[in-house]
This record gives C-alpha cells, structure tokens and sequence, in this order.
C-alpha cells in the first residue's frame, strides 16, 4: 500500500491594493475678504433691523400711560347735613355738614377703618387775628366712645381778621359710625377751657355761648387827694360777659368782664393814674378785691382831655347778676366800691 503525503494547502495570498485617489484636484480655500463683507452685511441689516423694532417700540410704549401710584377709586360718602353755629375763642364755627366714608381720596393719613369728615366755617368778627390749634381742641363725641382727636385738618389755624374760610376736620372711626349721634366739642380739656358742643340732631341752645352787653351809665370822680383839687371822671358805658377775650377761651365756669370806661380830665394839668392794672379791681360774691388781667387805659391823660376810650377787663364765675367795681385811693390800700347789677 503506497503511502500517502498529505497534501497542505497553501495560504492564500493577500493582495495589497493600490490605493485610488478620489480626486486629482482639491477644493479651494473661500477668500477670506468675502467673508468679512458677508459678515459686514449681517451685522449692517441686524443694526436696520433691531432699530425699526425699537422705534416701533419707543411710539407704542409712549402711547402706554404706566402709574405707580394710581389714583384710588372715590370711595362712595354718607352724608349728613348738620348747619349748625356755636362760638369758640371769639370764632363762630358752622358745622355745615357732616360725611362718612371708609377712605377719602385727598385724606391718605387714616388710622381706623373709616373716617368722619366735618366740612366746616369759620368766621372770625374781630379786628386781629386769632390762632386756634385744632389737634389740641377738636374733639369728635361719639357714644361709648372716648372722645377721637383729628388726623387731618385743612382749616387755617386761624382766619385773619373779618374773614371766613372753609375746609374739613378728619376723624378715624369705628365702621359704622352713626352721624345723627355724633357731636363736635371744641375746647381743651389740658388747660381747662370751658368747652363748647356742637351736637349734629337733637336739642341745641348756641345763645349760651354768645357774648352779651349791659348797658351802664356809671360815673366815677377818681380824686387825688395828694394833688387836690385834682381828679378824673370815668364813665363806665357798659360791662361786656364774654366767654372769650382777643382769642382766649374762658376757663370752665368762668367768664371774662370787660369794663369800658370814657375818661375825661378837667384839669389844666396832666393826671398819672398809672395803668388801670395799678387801680382797678373787681369784686364779686363778697369776696377780696381782683386784679385785672388786661387793660387798655393810658397811663397820663393829658390836660383838658375829654372822651378818651378804655377798657379793664377781669376774669370771675360765670352767670354773676351784679359786681363791685373798686377804685384804690392813691398811694394806700383803701378803695372806693361802686355796685354795677349785669
């Protein structure tokens, strides 16, 4: 048996391919220049284009009207007509009429859920002018309540001479608040003033802060007994009762008396009295003799003066029917005592 060789396959023979080229020309680089001017023409049509939508945008935002503090809606009022008039530190004062709201547009100081508003007159008769503080005197009366002080007040503190003006007093309030029961007190209660009420509904009696006048007809040969035969005569033409004197509220229970006097002197010489602060006084009730708190009287009446007009003014209980004038006799302590009813 012939043997046989195995035959081995020979390995297959790998081939190196020639590698083929895909193209003979390369792609050119772009130039450089072109680019910048493409560049250049975005950006110049952005620049157009960014200010056409900003001018549209600056005319729509001026047609816009923004406020960061818009005005607050007009709050819908309750009103209730008072027109009432009382006298306060020689100022007549009319509640006209009297508002209840929970805001007021042109009142941003508020304290409480709702505000009273007072509109108001004030009318000042006097010949000066008379400053009234209205945070100290005003007072809003309200039941169960104590008596409210202003948060906001427009009046004046006080009309010059024979003028009126008007304007309102604020008041923080409950909600709720009833303006037939509410009354407005006028008069500080610190310094103890008499005070004056003005209640919006129901009884009033204004006559019983009203000034009053008594006629008189009094006259007094005032005597120096240390330059005889000299002396004055005083007429006194009436007794003013006031409530109020030059801007001053009386104290409680207490009234100003006003004495006006004419002087004369029938002397050919000069008289020096002093001031009537020197020689007045004013007794009531049978009690010591009082010094005046006020006087307009000169000091000298000259020689052969007539008429010359003067007042001492004194302060006492009110409702007094009769007083005593006293004229202290020169340089002592005695006097002489003149009975005037009122």
């Amino acid at each position: 048996m012939v043997k046989k060789t195995p035959t081995i396959p020979d390995p297959p023979v790998f081939q190196e391919k020639t590698p083929v080229l895909q193209g003979t020309n390369f792609r050119k680089r772009a130039n450089p220049s072109r680019q910048w001017l493409l560049f250049s023409c975005l950006i110049i049509v952005g620049i157009i284009v960014l200010a056409l939508v900003s001018s549209t945008a600056l005319g729509w935002l001026k047609n816009v009207k923004i406020s960061f503090n818009p005005a607050p809606t007009p709050v819908p009022a309750l009103s209730f007509n008072v027109n009432r008039t009382a006298s306060y530190a020689g100022l007549a004062y009319t509640v006209l009429n009297a508002q209840y709201a929970t805001s007021f547009a042109d009142d941003g100081i508020q304290t409480g859920p709702a505000i009273v508003r007072l509109n108001m007159k004030v009318t000042n008769p006097s010949t000066e002018q008379i400053s009234v503080i209205y945070y100290d005197v005003a007072r809003l009366i309200a039941p169960k309540l104590d008596p409210i002080s202003p948060t906001n007040v427009t009046l004046s503190v006080g009309p010059q001479a024979r003028t009126s003006e008007t304007g309102w007093i604020d008041f923080s309030v409950p909600r709720g608040m009833r303006l037939d029961t509410l009354k407005l007190q006028l008069g500080s209660t610190v310094i103890g003033e008499y005070l004056v009420t003005i209640p919006f509904s129901g009884a009033f009696h204004p006559e019983i802060y009203k000034d009053r006048s008594v006629p008189q007809s009094l006259d007094i040969n005032y005597g120096f007994p240390h330059n005889a035969p000299l002396y004055l005569t005083y007429h006194l033409s009436r007794v003013d009762i006031r409530y109020a004197y030059r801007g001053n509220q009386a104290k409680a229970g207490q009234q100003y008396y006003v004495l006006n006097f004419s002087v004369s002197n029938p002397n050919g010489d000069k008289v020096s009295p002093g001031f009537g602060y020197d020689y007045v006084r004013l007794i009531y009730n049978g009690g010591p003799p009082h010094p005046p708190v006020d006087n307009t009287l000169p000091y000298t009446f000259n020689a052969g003066a007539k008429g010359v007009n003067g007042r001492v003014v004194f302060t006492g209980p009110a409702g007094l029917g009769s007083i005593t004038i006293d004229f202290l006799i020169q340089y002592t302590s005695a006097g002489n005592e003149y009975s005037v009813s009122l």
